[in-house]
């Protein structure tokens, strides 16, 4: 065309060389190369249109349509000649490497789950199909939470140095989650039904059956009929659902946010009730704290003790899983040891 600019027989010739060297291209990095060279950004054809504004309004549509058309185009081959030399490549690879069919494959390691974090799953599982809501709280309390909140006063012995950690600024790392039970009753949605699990932390020389940071799930239920009867029937078929115990029994315990307070104990799962160095002889273990609520714990949440009655009980989680698993070392679940933990 006699009105084309004279910068399109540049663009022309860029196509014609870009087509001669892409198709010569031996290898992938030099055809990687060449093409930036003929589309990249800093191209010809990227010069040509960046300067395009030196142009009249009508060269500038000859210009640009033209430097499009001769992009696409070079682009076209690129993706043809990739192609071509990936198909190649890939054959070069493969010959005169036969694959044998009968090399057993690489072992696949079943993955699994830590003992505590699946028997916690299964016991919150069991627990919401009877109606219970999981429910969190934070691990580091307050003092009111921890346990005024709980009918635990300044004076008990509770709050001493040797059974409770405390941060500079007052605070402290819970002790128990029942904290979580306080915070829940606070907020008066009655009745209810909650479990708290989470990690605790005491003061604790370590040994076989004590860390100073252990796993414990709180449980709190809340109306207007609740029974000490109710709490037995639930606590003794956790233990059945959880333990396969068929023999408990309840004893009195002092707790001072629940009145009355028991202990529910199960025959001994080393032993089977004949005394062990594990039951101390006695033929039963103590698995779960538990009573009803305290009419002062309701009181601090401003809840009428008279119209509502209620009950709560805190297992320590890794002992279930000691009992569960019979294992007789506490510190064996948190070494980290595959050996160990490959058993579950």
């Amino acid at each position: 065309m006699n009105n084309e600019p004279e910068i399109i027989s540049e663009i022309n010739k860029i196509s014609e060389d870009a087509e001669k060297l892409l198709n010569s291209s031996n290898n992938l990095d030099e055809l990687e190369s060449r093409f930036r060279n003929f589309a990249g950004k800093k191209s010809k054809i990227a010069a040509i249109l960046h300067n395009i504004h030196l142009y009249s309004a009508e060269e500038k549509k000859i210009i640009g349509s033209k430097s499009n058309e001769v992009k696409n185009r070079i682009e076209n081959i690129y993706n043809s000649k990739k192609d071509e030399l990936s198909i190649a490549e890939r054959g070069r690879f493969l010959s005169g490497r036969g694959i044998d069919l009968t090399i057993p494959g690489n072992y696949i390691e079943i993955r699994h789950k830590h003992p505590i974090t699946a028997v916690l799953e299964e016991a919150s599982d069991f627990f919401t199909s009877m109606g219970f809501e999981i429910v969190e709280g934070p691990e580091i309390e307050t003092t009111y939470y921890n346990f005024d909140a709980l009918n635990i006063p300044a004076e008990h012995p509770a709050r001493d140095v040797w059974d409770t950690f405390y941060l500079l600024n007052g605070m402290v790392p819970r002790t128990h989650t029942s904290s979580v039970q306080a915070r829940t009753l606070e907020k008066k949605q009655l009745p209810l039904r909650v479990i708290a699990p989470g990690r605790c932390y005491r003061y604790e020389a370590v040994d076989a059956t004590h860390l100073f940071m252990f796993n414990q799930m709180e449980g709190l239920f809340v109306d207007k009929n609740v029974k000490l009867s109710d709490l037995k029937g639930i606590l003794e078929e956790t233990v059945r659902h959880l333990l396969g115990a068929r023999k408990t029994r309840f004893r009195p315990a002092f707790y001072p946010f629940v009145e009355p307070g028991l202990d529910l104990d199960i025959e001994c799962v080393f032993c089977g009730g004949k005394g062990c160095g594990v039951c101390k002889n006695t033929g039963w273990i103590e698995v779960i704290p538990c009573g009803m609520v305290h009419p002062n714990v309701f009181k601090y949440a401003d809840i009428d003790p008279k119209e509502y009655k209620g009950f709560a009980f805190g297992m320590g989680f890794d002992r279930i899983v000691m009992l569960k698993y019979n294992i007789n070392d506490l510190r064996l679940l948190y070494q980290g040891n595959l050996d160990i933990l490959k058993q579950f």
